[in-house]
């Protein structure tokens, strides 16, 4: 379901979006204004997906509204001026829709919408979650959920909150994957660890939390271990 807000102040308009969105399916309309004024609270409160709006309107126009927002939906313009278009493609909005209009333009616009929230979900998805394949059967993982990676020859233990994986995959090939995430360091040749696990630093060893196995630090690691545990302290 994408939610949608109509913010037009011809009454005109007004009504052909709302009774042309009211025909597809999966569309919800969460609310309609005649101001881009009465629109702002809940842009600002509410989880919108498209907003249909009108350029010129009688308080702040839609440029305005759209450039109010510190994290603005999709925005799919609606007017009569075509000497707009530059300014909506400066902004990056997602659409420039010029009247008159039918159905199939809407859904064009509604369709472009749903593919793009499609791929950021999957984006987050990918960001969020690692996926695991072992022989037979692939396991999906929260990064918060892994406690540390052990290297054994070709093979990895990757240890989590609720169990062990056991991965034909190497080390440093973890390593690549979860380059840039500031939670994982490289500690050892054949560990890698999530310091939101780590208690403290003895020496050479890392004691984890709870009842997690200490780890070794490795020489050629402790000086970047020690900024990232710096960087993550902050």
């Amino acid at each position: 379901m994408i939610k949608c807000i109509v913010v037009e102040n011809d009454i005109h308009t007004q009504k052909h979006v709302v009774s042309t969105l009211k025909k597809m399916a999966d569309v919800e309309i969460v609310a309609v204004f005649d101001t881009a004024l009465a629109a702002i609270t809940i842009l600002s409160t509410n989880e919108v997906d498209l907003v249909f709006c009108a350029i010129q309107m009688p308080d702040i126009n839609g440029l305005s509204l759209f450039k109010s927002l510190q994290n603005p939906p999709f925005f799919a313009f609606v007017t009569t001026d075509p000497t707009y278009a530059v300014a909506c493609y400066e902004l990056n909005v997602l659409d420039y829709i010029l009247k008159p209009f039918g159905i199939e333009r809407l859904l064009k616009t509604v369709n472009k919408a749903k593919n793009l929230l499609r791929s950021r979900k999957a984006e987050n998805l990918a960001s969020d979650y690692m996926v695991i394949k072992d022989k037979q059967y692939s396991f999906i993982t929260s990064y918060d959920d892994i406690c540390y990676i052990q290297a054994d020859k070709d093979y990895v233990h990757i240890w989590t909150i609720k169990r062990e994986y056991y991965v034909w995959r190497k080390l440093i090939d973890l390593e690549d994957t979860l380059k840039g995430m500031r939670r994982f360091a490289r500690v050892h040749k054949s560990y890698i660890i999530n310091l939101d696990y780590a208690e403290h630093v003895i020496g050479n060893t890392i004691k984890m939390k709870g009842k997690l196995p200490e780890i070794p630090i490795g020489g050629r690691y402790k000086v970047e271990l020690f900024k990232k545990l710096g960087a993550a302290s902050r």
